[in-house]
Protein backbone atom coordinates (compact mmCIF):
# COMPACT_ATOMS: atom_id res chain seq x y z
CA UNK A 1 0.00 0.00 0.00
CA UNK A 2 2.83 2.38 0.93
CA UNK A 3 4.51 1.83 -2.42
CA UNK A 4 1.27 2.55 -4.31
CA UNK A 5 0.79 5.79 -2.36
CA UNK A 6 4.30 7.00 -3.28
CA UNK A 7 3.82 6.18 -6.96
CA UNK A 8 0.55 8.13 -6.93
CA UNK A 9 2.28 11.14 -5.43
CA UNK A 10 2.11 14.02 -7.98
CA UNK A 11 5.45 15.19 -9.34
CA UNK A 12 4.89 18.83 -8.23
CA UNK A 13 5.10 17.67 -4.62
CA UNK A 14 8.62 16.28 -5.18
CA UNK A 15 9.70 19.47 -6.89
CA UNK A 16 8.27 21.49 -4.02
CA UNK A 17 10.50 19.63 -1.56
CA UNK A 18 13.54 20.20 -3.74
CA UNK A 19 12.68 23.84 -4.22
CA UNK A 20 12.29 24.35 -0.51
CA UNK A 21 15.73 22.83 0.08
CA UNK A 22 17.31 25.40 -2.21
CA UNK A 23 15.49 28.48 -0.98
CA UNK A 24 15.61 27.85 2.74
CA UNK A 25 19.08 26.38 3.09
CA UNK A 26 20.84 27.70 6.17
CA UNK A 27 24.37 29.14 6.19
CA UNK A 28 25.02 26.46 8.81
CA UNK A 29 25.53 23.31 6.75
CA UNK A 30 25.19 20.81 9.59
CA UNK A 31 22.14 21.96 11.54
CA UNK A 32 18.52 22.68 10.54
CA UNK A 33 17.77 26.37 10.24
CA UNK A 34 15.11 28.39 12.00
CA UNK A 35 14.12 30.78 9.25
CA UNK A 36 13.25 30.97 5.60
CA UNK A 37 15.58 33.71 4.38
CA UNK A 38 18.10 32.72 1.70
CA UNK A 39 21.61 32.40 3.07
CA UNK A 40 24.57 34.55 2.10
CA UNK A 41 25.90 31.51 0.24
CA UNK A 42 22.70 31.35 -1.80
CA UNK A 43 23.07 35.01 -2.72
CA UNK A 44 26.69 34.49 -3.75
CA UNK A 45 25.69 31.39 -5.70
CA UNK A 46 23.12 33.44 -7.59
CA UNK A 47 26.05 35.31 -9.16
CA UNK A 48 26.51 32.44 -11.59
CA UNK A 49 27.82 28.95 -12.19
CA UNK A 50 31.31 27.47 -12.07
CA UNK A 51 32.29 29.22 -15.30
CA UNK A 52 31.73 32.61 -13.70
CA UNK A 53 33.89 31.51 -10.78
CA UNK A 54 36.65 30.62 -13.24
CA UNK A 55 36.30 34.03 -14.87
CA UNK A 56 36.57 35.68 -11.43
CA UNK A 57 39.79 33.76 -10.79
CA UNK A 58 41.32 34.77 -14.13
CA UNK A 59 40.21 38.38 -13.64
CA UNK A 60 41.89 38.53 -10.23
CA UNK A 61 45.06 37.06 -11.73
CA UNK A 62 45.18 39.74 -14.42
CA UNK A 63 44.39 42.44 -11.84
CA UNK A 64 47.34 41.29 -9.71
CA UNK A 65 49.71 41.43 -12.69
CA UNK A 66 48.50 44.91 -13.67
CA UNK A 67 48.73 46.17 -10.07
CA UNK A 68 52.25 44.81 -9.62
CA UNK A 69 53.43 46.41 -12.87
CA UNK A 70 51.77 49.76 -12.25
CA UNK A 71 52.92 50.07 -8.64
CA UNK A 72 55.09 47.18 -7.49
CA UNK A 73 55.82 48.88 -4.16
CA UNK A 74 52.17 49.45 -3.22
CA UNK A 75 51.30 45.88 -4.21
CA UNK A 76 53.87 44.37 -1.87
CA UNK A 77 53.33 46.95 0.87
CA UNK A 78 49.64 46.06 0.99
CA UNK A 79 50.15 42.29 1.18
CA UNK A 80 53.00 42.71 3.71
CA UNK A 81 50.75 44.80 5.97
CA UNK A 82 50.63 43.20 9.42
CA UNK A 83 47.38 42.78 11.30
CA UNK A 84 47.05 41.29 14.76
CA UNK A 85 44.94 40.83 17.84
CA UNK A 86 45.55 40.21 21.52
CA UNK A 87 43.76 37.47 23.47
CA UNK A 88 45.00 37.75 27.04
CA UNK A 89 48.76 37.36 26.87
CA UNK A 90 48.60 35.68 23.47
CA UNK A 91 49.18 37.68 20.32
CA UNK A 92 47.94 36.74 16.88
CA UNK A 93 50.05 38.42 14.23
CA UNK A 94 49.70 37.82 10.49
CA UNK A 95 50.40 39.62 7.25
CA UNK A 96 47.59 40.13 4.78
CA UNK A 97 49.42 37.69 2.53
CA UNK A 98 49.56 34.97 5.19
CA UNK A 99 45.88 35.43 6.05
CA UNK A 100 45.04 34.51 2.47
CA UNK A 101 47.68 31.81 1.95
CA UNK A 102 47.58 30.13 5.36
CA UNK A 103 43.99 30.60 6.53
CA UNK A 104 41.64 31.12 3.61
CA UNK A 105 43.38 28.55 1.41
CA UNK A 106 42.77 25.90 4.07
CA UNK A 107 39.09 26.33 3.20
CA UNK A 108 39.89 25.84 -0.49
CA UNK A 109 41.61 22.53 0.20
CA UNK A 110 38.30 21.22 1.53
CA UNK A 111 37.98 20.22 -2.14
CA UNK A 112 39.00 16.90 -0.62
CA UNK A 113 35.35 16.55 0.44
CA UNK A 114 34.35 15.69 -3.11
CA UNK A 115 37.19 13.22 -3.51
CA UNK A 116 36.33 11.54 -0.19
CA UNK A 117 32.76 11.15 -1.42
CA UNK A 118 33.92 9.63 -4.72
CA UNK A 119 36.17 7.15 -2.91
CA UNK A 120 33.39 6.21 -0.46
CA UNK A 121 30.13 6.14 -2.44
CA UNK A 122 31.01 7.37 -5.93
CA UNK A 123 33.01 6.50 -9.03
CA UNK A 124 36.16 5.50 -7.15
CA UNK A 125 34.72 2.91 -4.77
CA UNK A 126 36.09 0.34 -7.24
CA UNK A 127 39.70 -0.17 -6.12
CA UNK A 128 40.97 -0.93 -9.62
CA UNK A 129 39.34 2.23 -10.95
CA UNK A 130 40.74 4.34 -8.10
CA UNK A 131 44.22 2.97 -8.74
CA UNK A 132 44.55 4.79 -12.08
CA UNK A 133 44.36 8.44 -10.86
CA UNK A 134 46.49 7.61 -7.81
CA UNK A 135 49.34 6.17 -9.91
CA UNK A 136 48.96 8.98 -12.46
CA UNK A 137 49.27 11.52 -9.63
CA UNK A 138 52.41 9.89 -8.23
CA UNK A 139 54.18 9.70 -11.59
CA UNK A 140 53.02 13.26 -12.22
CA UNK A 141 54.94 14.27 -9.10
CA UNK A 142 58.17 12.42 -9.90
CA UNK A 143 58.80 13.08 -13.60
CA UNK A 144 58.44 16.90 -13.47
CA UNK A 145 60.79 17.03 -10.47
CA UNK A 146 63.43 14.99 -12.30
CA UNK A 147 63.22 17.14 -15.44
CA UNK A 148 63.47 20.34 -13.40
CA UNK A 149 66.46 19.12 -11.39
CA UNK A 150 68.33 18.18 -14.58
CA UNK A 151 67.61 21.44 -16.44
CA UNK A 152 68.16 23.76 -13.45
CA UNK A 153 71.20 21.93 -12.07
CA UNK A 154 73.56 24.77 -13.04
CA UNK A 155 71.53 27.55 -11.39
CA UNK A 156 72.06 26.72 -7.73
CA UNK A 157 68.30 26.30 -7.37
CA UNK A 158 67.96 22.63 -8.31
CA UNK A 159 66.59 22.03 -4.81
CA UNK A 160 63.49 24.01 -5.80
CA UNK A 161 62.18 21.01 -7.76
CA UNK A 162 59.04 21.17 -5.62
CA UNK A 163 57.90 24.17 -7.69
CA UNK A 164 56.90 21.88 -10.57
CA UNK A 165 55.38 18.92 -8.74
CA UNK A 166 51.82 20.08 -8.19
CA UNK A 167 48.81 20.58 -10.43
CA UNK A 168 46.82 23.62 -9.41
CA UNK A 169 43.44 22.27 -8.39
CA UNK A 170 41.77 25.69 -8.51
CA UNK A 171 42.76 26.47 -12.08
CA UNK A 172 42.13 22.87 -13.13
CA UNK A 173 38.54 23.06 -11.87
CA UNK A 174 38.16 26.48 -13.49
CA UNK A 175 39.51 25.21 -16.81
CA UNK A 176 37.10 22.26 -16.74
CA UNK A 177 34.25 24.69 -16.05
CA UNK A 178 35.22 26.82 -19.06
CA UNK A 179 35.60 23.75 -21.29
CA UNK A 180 32.14 22.65 -20.22
CA UNK A 181 30.35 19.74 -21.93
CA UNK A 182 33.43 18.60 -23.83
CA UNK A 183 34.87 17.42 -20.50
CA UNK A 184 32.83 14.33 -19.47
CA UNK A 185 31.94 13.73 -15.84
CA UNK A 186 34.24 10.72 -15.42
CA UNK A 187 37.20 12.76 -16.66
CA UNK A 188 36.39 15.41 -14.06
CA UNK A 189 36.31 12.79 -11.30
CA UNK A 190 39.59 11.32 -12.58
CA UNK A 191 41.32 14.72 -12.68
CA UNK A 192 39.95 15.89 -9.35
CA UNK A 193 41.05 12.69 -7.59
CA UNK A 194 44.45 13.02 -9.25
CA UNK A 195 44.72 16.68 -8.19
CA UNK A 196 43.88 15.99 -4.55
CA UNK A 197 46.36 13.08 -4.31
CA UNK A 198 48.82 15.41 -6.03
CA UNK A 199 48.15 18.17 -3.47
CA UNK A 200 48.51 15.79 -0.52
CA UNK A 201 51.83 14.58 -1.91
CA UNK A 202 53.01 18.12 -2.55
CA UNK A 203 52.04 19.32 0.93
CA UNK A 204 53.76 16.30 2.46
CA UNK A 205 56.89 17.25 0.49
CA UNK A 206 56.61 20.80 1.82
CA UNK A 207 56.49 19.39 5.36
CA UNK A 208 59.35 16.96 4.84
CA UNK A 209 61.69 18.90 2.53
CA UNK A 210 60.96 22.61 2.84
CA UNK A 211 60.12 22.85 6.55
CA UNK A 212 63.14 23.56 8.76
CA UNK A 213 61.68 23.02 12.23
CA UNK A 214 59.03 20.33 12.57
CA UNK A 215 57.38 20.13 16.00
CA UNK A 216 55.84 16.76 16.79
CA UNK A 217 53.58 17.58 19.73
CA UNK A 218 51.33 19.91 17.71
CA UNK A 219 50.95 17.07 15.20
CA UNK A 220 49.74 14.85 18.05
CA UNK A 221 47.17 17.54 18.89
CA UNK A 222 46.16 17.69 15.22
CA UNK A 223 45.68 13.91 15.14
CA UNK A 224 43.49 14.13 18.26
CA UNK A 225 41.48 16.92 16.64
CA UNK A 226 40.94 14.83 13.52
CA UNK A 227 39.77 11.96 15.70
CA UNK A 228 37.30 14.36 17.27
CA UNK A 229 36.03 15.44 13.85
CA UNK A 230 35.46 11.79 12.95
CA UNK A 231 33.61 11.13 16.23
CA UNK A 232 31.41 14.25 16.01
CA UNK A 233 28.93 12.34 13.85
CA UNK A 234 27.74 10.59 17.01
CA UNK A 235 26.75 13.80 18.82
CA UNK A 236 22.95 14.20 19.05
CA UNK A 237 23.18 18.01 18.86
CA UNK A 238 25.70 20.81 18.47
CA UNK A 239 27.62 19.18 15.65
CA UNK A 240 28.13 22.46 13.77
CA UNK A 241 29.92 24.08 16.71
CA UNK A 242 31.99 20.93 17.30
CA UNK A 243 33.11 20.77 13.65
CA UNK A 244 34.05 24.45 13.69
CA UNK A 245 36.03 24.32 16.93
CA UNK A 246 37.84 21.09 16.04
CA UNK A 247 38.72 22.35 12.55
CA UNK A 248 40.27 25.46 14.13
CA UNK A 249 42.21 23.27 16.57
CA UNK A 250 43.57 21.16 13.70
CA UNK A 251 44.50 24.26 11.67
CA UNK A 252 46.27 25.87 14.64
CA UNK A 253 48.12 22.64 15.42
CA UNK A 254 49.40 22.36 11.85
CA UNK A 255 50.47 26.01 11.95
CA UNK A 256 52.41 25.48 15.19
CA UNK A 257 53.97 22.23 13.95
CA UNK A 258 55.66 23.88 10.98
CA UNK A 259 53.55 21.93 8.47
CA UNK A 260 51.78 24.23 6.06
CA UNK A 261 48.35 24.85 7.65
CA UNK A 262 46.47 24.44 4.37
CA UNK A 263 47.00 20.70 4.85
CA UNK A 264 44.45 21.00 7.67
CA UNK A 265 41.74 21.56 5.06
CA UNK A 266 42.60 18.32 3.29
CA UNK A 267 42.93 16.37 6.55
CA UNK A 268 39.57 17.52 7.94
CA UNK A 269 37.85 16.85 4.60
CA UNK A 270 39.08 13.26 4.65
CA UNK A 271 37.45 12.44 8.01
CA UNK A 272 34.14 14.28 7.67
CA UNK A 273 31.42 11.59 7.43
CA UNK A 274 29.94 10.72 4.06
CA UNK A 275 27.06 8.35 3.39
CA UNK A 276 24.29 7.77 0.90
CA UNK A 277 21.03 9.72 1.37
CA UNK A 278 18.82 8.32 4.15
CA UNK A 279 15.76 6.96 2.36
CA UNK A 280 13.57 7.18 5.46
CA UNK A 281 14.35 10.87 5.85
CA UNK A 282 13.58 11.46 2.17
CA UNK A 283 10.23 9.69 2.48
CA UNK A 284 9.46 11.71 5.60
CA UNK A 285 10.34 14.91 3.74
CA UNK A 286 7.92 13.97 0.95
CA UNK A 287 5.17 13.44 3.54
CA UNK A 288 5.91 16.86 4.98
CA UNK A 289 5.92 18.37 1.48
CA UNK A 290 2.47 16.88 0.94
CA UNK A 291 1.31 18.45 4.19
CA UNK A 292 2.79 21.78 3.15
CA UNK A 293 0.97 21.63 -0.18
CA UNK A 294 -2.32 20.95 1.56
CA UNK A 295 -1.75 23.59 4.26
CA UNK A 296 0.96 26.09 3.23
CA UNK A 297 2.73 27.57 6.26
CA UNK A 298 6.29 28.18 7.39
CA UNK A 299 6.19 25.34 9.91
CA UNK A 300 5.71 22.67 7.23
CA UNK A 301 8.08 24.51 4.89
CA UNK A 302 10.95 24.46 7.39
CA UNK A 303 10.19 20.91 8.50
CA UNK A 304 10.23 19.55 4.93
CA UNK A 305 13.41 21.42 4.04
CA UNK A 306 15.21 20.39 7.23
CA UNK A 307 14.15 16.76 6.90
CA UNK A 308 15.36 16.52 3.31
CA UNK A 309 18.64 18.25 4.16
CA UNK A 310 19.25 15.98 7.15
CA UNK A 311 19.09 12.97 4.83
CA UNK A 312 22.23 14.22 3.05
CA UNK A 313 25.66 13.61 4.59
CA UNK A 314 27.62 16.41 6.25
CA UNK A 315 30.27 15.96 3.57
CA UNK A 316 27.93 17.02 0.78
CA UNK A 317 26.32 19.81 2.81
CA UNK A 318 29.70 21.30 3.64
CA UNK A 319 30.78 21.10 0.01
CA UNK A 320 27.63 22.91 -1.10
CA UNK A 321 28.02 25.52 1.63
CA UNK A 322 31.68 26.30 0.92
CA UNK A 323 31.58 26.22 -2.88
CA UNK A 324 30.36 29.79 -3.54
CA UNK A 325 32.74 31.33 -1.00
CA UNK A 326 35.68 29.44 -2.49
CA UNK A 327 34.78 30.35 -6.07
CA UNK A 328 34.00 34.03 -5.59
CA UNK A 329 36.04 35.06 -2.53
CA UNK A 330 38.87 32.69 -1.55
CA UNK A 331 40.35 31.88 -4.96
CA UNK A 332 40.18 35.42 -6.40
CA UNK A 333 41.84 36.74 -3.23
CA UNK A 334 44.55 34.11 -3.51
CA UNK A 335 45.22 35.04 -7.13
CA UNK A 336 45.28 38.73 -6.24
CA UNK A 337 47.74 38.12 -3.39
CA UNK A 338 50.13 35.86 -5.29
CA UNK A 339 50.04 36.51 -9.03
CA UNK A 340 51.65 39.94 -8.96
CA UNK A 341 54.72 39.41 -11.17
CA UNK A 342 56.75 42.21 -12.72
CA UNK A 343 56.93 41.77 -16.47
CA UNK A 344 59.30 44.49 -17.65
CA UNK A 345 61.69 43.86 -20.52
CA UNK A 346 64.77 43.19 -18.40
CA UNK A 347 63.02 40.60 -16.24
CA UNK A 348 61.52 38.82 -19.25
CA UNK A 349 64.85 38.82 -21.09
CA UNK A 350 66.61 37.39 -18.03
CA UNK A 351 63.86 34.80 -17.61
CA UNK A 352 64.16 33.63 -21.21
CA UNK A 353 67.90 33.07 -20.76
CA UNK A 354 67.58 31.35 -17.39
CA UNK A 355 67.72 27.55 -17.02
CA UNK A 356 65.52 28.07 -13.95
CA UNK A 357 62.73 29.41 -16.15
CA UNK A 358 63.01 26.56 -18.62
CA UNK A 359 63.20 24.04 -15.81
CA UNK A 360 59.85 25.26 -14.49
CA UNK A 361 58.17 25.43 -17.91
CA UNK A 362 59.43 22.03 -19.07
CA UNK A 363 58.71 20.44 -15.69
CA UNK A 364 55.11 21.65 -15.59
CA UNK A 365 54.09 21.51 -19.23
CA UNK A 366 56.06 18.48 -20.45
CA UNK A 367 56.73 16.61 -17.21
CA UNK A 368 53.13 16.65 -16.02
CA UNK A 369 51.82 15.52 -19.39
CA UNK A 370 54.33 12.69 -19.67
CA UNK A 371 53.78 11.61 -16.07
CA UNK A 372 49.96 11.59 -16.13
CA UNK A 373 49.28 10.46 -19.70
CA UNK A 374 52.29 8.14 -19.94
CA UNK A 375 51.46 6.24 -16.77
CA UNK A 376 47.79 5.97 -17.79
CA UNK A 377 48.75 4.59 -21.21
CA UNK A 378 51.09 2.05 -19.63
CA UNK A 379 48.42 0.95 -17.13
CA UNK A 380 45.91 0.48 -19.93
CA UNK A 381 48.42 -1.45 -22.04
CA UNK A 382 49.25 -3.77 -19.14
CA UNK A 383 45.61 -4.17 -18.10
CA UNK A 384 46.34 -2.79 -14.64
CA UNK A 385 43.54 -0.77 -13.11
CA UNK A 386 40.17 -0.01 -14.66
CA UNK A 387 39.15 2.90 -16.87
CA UNK A 388 35.52 3.99 -16.57
CA UNK A 389 33.25 4.04 -19.63
CA UNK A 390 34.11 7.01 -21.84
CA UNK A 391 37.46 7.62 -20.13
CA UNK A 392 39.55 7.15 -23.27
CA UNK A 393 43.26 7.84 -23.65
CA UNK A 394 42.45 10.78 -25.93
CA UNK A 395 40.45 12.41 -23.15
CA UNK A 396 43.09 11.59 -20.57
CA UNK A 397 45.63 13.26 -22.88
CA UNK A 398 43.56 16.45 -22.80
CA UNK A 399 43.24 16.22 -19.03
CA UNK A 400 46.97 15.57 -18.69
CA UNK A 401 47.66 18.80 -20.58
CA UNK A 402 45.52 20.70 -18.05
CA UNK A 403 47.55 19.14 -15.23
CA UNK A 404 50.49 21.27 -16.34
CA UNK A 405 48.82 24.35 -14.88
CA UNK A 406 50.83 25.26 -11.80
CA UNK A 407 49.94 28.03 -9.39
CA UNK A 408 48.94 27.47 -5.78
CA UNK A 409 51.57 25.02 -4.51
CA UNK A 410 54.12 26.30 -7.03
CA UNK A 411 53.92 29.81 -5.61
CA UNK A 412 54.03 28.45 -2.05
CA UNK A 413 57.26 26.58 -2.77
CA UNK A 414 58.87 29.48 -4.64
CA UNK A 415 58.63 31.44 -1.38
CA UNK A 416 60.09 28.55 0.62
CA UNK A 417 62.79 27.20 -1.71
CA UNK A 418 64.21 30.28 -3.48
CA UNK A 419 65.74 33.15 -1.51
CA UNK A 420 66.91 35.38 -4.36
CA UNK A 421 64.26 37.96 -5.36
CA UNK A 422 65.26 38.00 -9.05
CA UNK A 423 65.12 34.21 -9.25
CA UNK A 424 61.72 34.28 -7.54
CA UNK A 425 60.43 36.64 -10.23
CA UNK A 426 61.77 34.37 -12.97
CA UNK A 427 60.10 31.36 -11.38
CA UNK A 428 56.78 33.19 -10.95
CA UNK A 429 56.83 34.35 -14.57
CA UNK A 430 57.46 30.80 -15.78
CA UNK A 431 54.69 29.41 -13.57
CA UNK A 432 52.33 31.98 -15.09
CA UNK A 433 53.36 30.88 -18.58
CA UNK A 434 52.22 27.34 -17.78
CA UNK A 435 48.64 28.67 -17.72
CA UNK A 436 48.90 29.53 -21.40
CA UNK A 437 50.90 26.51 -22.54
CA UNK A 438 49.02 23.63 -20.92
CA UNK A 439 45.36 24.36 -21.85
CA UNK A 440 46.34 24.95 -25.48
CA UNK A 441 46.84 21.19 -25.85
CA UNK A 442 43.30 20.29 -24.71
CA UNK A 443 41.77 17.46 -26.70
CA UNK A 444 38.20 16.26 -26.46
Amino acid sequence: MGRRDRSDLPMPEVRSAQFLTITTRSPDPTEPDDGCRPSVAARIRSMGDARLGAVALLTATLAAIVWANVSYTSYHDFWDLRVGAFIGDARLDFTMHSIVNDALMAIFFSVGLEVRREFTIGELTNTRRALVPVIAALTGLVIPAVLFAVIASSTGHAGAWGVVISTDTAFLVGALALIGPSAPGRLRVFLLALAVVDDIGALAIIAGVYTDDLALWPLVVAAAGLGGVYATRYLPQGRALAYTVLALVVWTAFLESGVHPTLAGVAVAMVVPVYRPDRRQVEHALDLARSFRQSPNTKYSRAAANSLRSSISVNERLQLAYAPYIAFIVLPLFALANAGVRLDGDILAAALRSPLTWGVVVGLVVGKFVGVFGSSAVLKKLGVGEFGPGLTLDRIAGGAALCGIGFTISLFIIELAIDDAAAQNEARASVSSSHRSSPSHWRQ
